[in-house]
């Protein structure tokens, strides 16, 4: 069969609208932005012509009074004979260098003199009623004899003597001298419309239509524009500053200002004409048009082009869309036509182990509802047959294209006494045409690939969660095991600690010699050495477990620079004097509040120092420096600790393993000093906590030095700093009643005789049920506090606070309760908090500190 090779109809590109409607979108709005900002330059323009003309009228008014009075005095001065009577002469002769068109003379009885007009009565004019009563100002005349504008009259008294004898007015022409400020002021070549009103919105001048003087603005605005836009103008009047606005009526748009008029109480009037503004917008408009007349002319052509291609490679390609089939013969073992109208078709290529089947059917052209089912039956096996629903028919077939136009599955079939793997390809190739195409491939190599990578994932995520499970559980298993631990270990620790501390308190009540004394307190010593030693060792590996797991976390807190090493002295002041170590402590930090994990911090340097001290000899020396350092980023700065010793020193080949776990360097130099190998791992991972760096420099026989830098945030100066409450007395605990819940009887027994040394009433009771009855059966206020052991039969500690806190009697609910664990891991304190205790004490108990906390909760 001859291959029809099909040409690629010529789609419509969706971009071509897109970029259509953009150019469109773009031309439009920038013609709306470009009329924009032509109106707010004219704005611009029109507010600063505005001022310049209040502010030019303004100086012209403040000459024309200064002129004026000049102009009186000058005659004045002149005054006798004639000129007492009738001084209009002598004012004719001093009018040159004056501002004023003419000047009038008003004498004491209202007659008025002017060069061109015969003397008349003016008594009643505001200029001479005012100008007698000694006022120099401006009056403005709407109805002059002769004049065919409105004369401004600047007028001032003439003295003779003391006495007024008249008034003299210098006119100024509403047209020939006002309205002429306003006609060098233009926009785009035009002149600017503008008016001058009194207080009464009056019209003096216009510099456009030479007879409105006298005529109302409100009744000429009317003309013009809605009764509206007259409110504008009021409003705006009133303003200290000018401000624009628009004005739209049937005519156009226009601009327009209004402000105060300097010197003669009234105001100036600037607008646009609405041909000015309405030319730029139509040049605008019609720009656009065009832009987008162009645009649309080009997508008319596009469509035109795109529509006569189409056409041609159409009328090629009328029954050659035989690419598709084509195709699917290359590919697929077996290839159909069918016509969806009639049901029939063709076959292009015919699987054999197909054609041996179903030899019959295709020969007799069956129908395709005939075809799909028989084939289905035949070659399907019936597991996969469920996928061949939608296409069983034409009409279900029909319903699946209105989905997809194209679609395939893949199905087995059973043949030679194996599965075969086949995909079924269904595909409307055409719009135009109503046929569909069907292909079958066998896809055996693929699916079986397919299959084999898909096992491999499944064995992959299978051991990849078995992995994780076990993972899991051995993490559990580790914490149960550090939980355990730490109580099983910590329990009888309290028990051999606070034995101790309790017998050294009662050593001196004996009748023993001091031999004796000094004997039993060595022995003592030598518990409290060991004692420590081992719960140091416990704390060590604790630690270790915490940071390992990813339980450490970094706390931050403000807090004063001085603590850092505030303690060290103290601490480590006692281990110093017994070897006659010296022991300095120098401090040079800046700031004075850093943020600061302080713990984590004190761990470290409680380690090194530790070391330092263990590690040196008899008249030795350790020396702790700290200062601060600059930090790349503003608000930050670098702690560098330092501690130097004079010690036994590491060597060179075990530099590199001083921080593995458990390795200590044996050498006859540290015979005899005990230790764990955690505390410099513990110190290191401490420090990577904080992103910071340690570095160790050593020489056998002369001493180590410890270099540790860590980042940290600046306070800022005015944070509030929470400061430690000091301790407070021990007198707080008399009369105070204690209850004890613990199930140990060591433990009863040591905190007991702690408890009553200070002075304080201690019950005990065995479990947490007890606790609770105790608590419910005894008057409000009898207990002031519970030390409430967490683990406990018959009720832990967790579930009696809980209890407790949720009693009717508020003050029994809210009494104070303090937590004892021999678990010393945050999770279990945190649990405590959590649940409603007010604290938490581990074991061993630390007298001092049990004390303290009390003291502290007690008001």
């Amino acid at each position: 069969m001859k291959k029809i090779k099909l040409k690629r109809w010529m789609t419509f590109n969706p971009a071509v609208v897109v970029v259509a409607v953009a150019v469109v979108v773009f031309v439009s709005l920038s013609a709306f932005f470009a009329r924009e900002y032509f109106f707010k330059q004219v704005e611009q323009n029109i507010v600063q012509d505005t001022r310049n003309v209040s502010a030019e009228l303004e100086s012209k008014i403040l000459y024309a009074k200064s002129s004026v009075k000049l102009l009186a005095n000058s005659v004045s001065g002149k005054m006798d004979g004639t000129e007492l009577k009738n001084p209009y002469a002598t004012l004719m002769s001093k009018i040159d260098g004056t501002p004023f068109s003419k000047v009038e003379f008003t004498n004491g009885n209202g007659v008025n003199y002017s060069q061109d007009e015969d003397p008349y009565d003016a008594s009643d004019n505001e200029s001479f009623q005012r100008g007698m009563l000694g006022e120099t100002g401006i009056w403005v005349n709407y109805n002059p004899k002769i004049s065919s504008e409105a004369q401004v009259n600047v007028y001032t008294p003439l003295y003779y003597r003391d006495s007024i004898v008249g008034v003299v007015s210098g006119i100024l022409g509403g047209n020939t001298d006002i309205a002429a400020l306003m006609n060098y002021y233009k926009i785009y070549g035009e002149s600017i419309v503008g008016l001058v009103c009194d207080k009464h919105m009056n019209i003096i001048a216009s510099n456009i239509i030479s007879d409105d003087y006298g005529k109302s603005f409100e009744m000429r605005a009317q003309d013009f524009f809605p009764p509206e836009i007259y409110e504008k103008f009021k409003k705006n009047a009133v303003l200290d500053e000018p401000t624009p606005f628009r004005i739209s009526s049937p005519y156009g748009t226009s601009v327009a200002c209004i402000f105060r008029a300097g010197g003669i109480d009234g105001f100036v009037v600037l607008m646009v004409p609405y041909h000015v503004l309405g030319g730029v917008t139509r040049a605008l408009v019609i720009q656009a048009i065009i832009a987008i007349f162009v645009v649309l002319l080009f997508f008319l052509i596009y469509m035109r082009s795109l529509y006569q291609v189409n056409r041609r490679l159409r009328d090629e390609m009328e029954g050659k869309h035989l690419n598709v089939i084509n195709a699917l013969t290359e590919s697929y073992g077996s290839a159909f036509v069918i016509d969806m109208n009639t049901g029939y078709g063709e076959s292009y290529a015919i699987d054999s182990t197909l054609l041996r089947h179903m030899q019959d059917a295709l020969d007799k052209n069956s129908h395709y509802d005939q075809l799909m089912p028989l084939y289905v039956n035949q070659m399907v096996i019936p597991e996969d047959r469920p996928q061949f629903d939608k296409v069983l028919s034409l009409e279900r077939l029909g319903h699946e294209f209105l989905k997809h136009n194209r679609f395939e599955f893949i199905y087995r079939v059973f043949r030679g006494n194996e599965y075969h793997y086949i995909q079924a390809h269904f595909v409307k190739p055409s719009k135009d045409r109503n046929e569909i195409v069907i292909g079958f491939k066998m896809v055996d190599e693929s699916m079986n690939a397919e299959l084999e990578k898909r096992k491999e994932l499944n064995d992959q995520r299978t051991a990849l969660a078995k992995a994780l499970e076990r993972a899991r559980k051995a993490d559990k298993a580790k914490s149960n095991f550090m939980f355990n631990l730490s109580h099983d270990i910590r329990t009888p620790m309290n028990a051999v600690l606070g034995y101790e501390a309790l017998a050294k308190k009662y050593l001196l009540r004996l009748n023993l010699s001091d031999a004796e004394i000094s004997v039993l307190n060595h022995y003592f010593d030598g518990i409290q050495t060991a004692g420590s030693f081992l719960l140091d060792m416990i704390n060590s590996v604790l630690n270790l477990a915490r940071i390992e797991s990813g339980y450490e976390k970094i706390e931050e807190t403000p807090i004063l620079t001085a603590e850092l090493s505030g303690n060290l002295v103290s601490t480590f002041e006692l281990a110093a004097q017994q070897k006659s170590i010296m022991l300095q402590v120098s401090r040079n930090i800046r700031p004075r509040y850093i943020y600061c994990d302080k713990v984590k911090i004190q761990k470290i340097l409680l380690n090194i120092v530790g070391n330092a001290i263990k590690y040196t000899r008899a008249q030795g020396l350790v020396r702790i420096s700290l200062r601060d350092l600059p930090h790349e980023t503003p608000g930050m700065c670098y702690i560098e600790m330092v501690v130097e010793d004079t010690g036994v020193g590491i060597s060179e080949d075990f530099l590199p393993n001083v921080f593995n776990d458990f390795e200590r360097e044996q050498t006859p130099l540290t015979r005899g000093i005990g230790g764990t190998g955690l505390g410099l791992s513990i110190v290191k991972k401490l420090v990577d906590l904080m992103h910071g760096t340690i570095n160790i420099t050593s020489r056998v026989g002369e001493g180590t030095r410890v270099v540790v830098v860590t980042p940290h945030r600046i306070v800022n100066e005015n944070v509030p700093m929470v400061k430690d409450s000091p301790l407070s007395s021990r007198d707080k605990f008399v009369g105070k009643r204690i209850l004890l819940a613990d199930d140990d009887p060591v433990t009863c027994e040591i905190v007991t005789d702690m408890i009553k040394s200070v002075g304080a009433e201690i019950v005990c009771v065995g479990s947490g049920n007890e606790c609770y009855r105790k608590i419910d059966m005894s008057p409000a206020g009898s207990f002031d506090a519970v030390l409430m052991d967490l683990k406990m039969p018959r009720g832990n500690g967790f579930e009696t606070t809980a209890r407790i806190r949720k009693m009717d009697d508020d003050r029994k609910a809210s009494i104070l309760i303090l937590g004892l664990s021999a678990s010393a891991f945050d999770e279990e304190k945190q649990a405590a908090l959590d649940i409603g205790m007010n604290g938490h004490i581990a074991k061993p108990i630390n007298f001092a500190e049990l004390i303290d906390t009390l003291s502290r909760s007690f008001v």
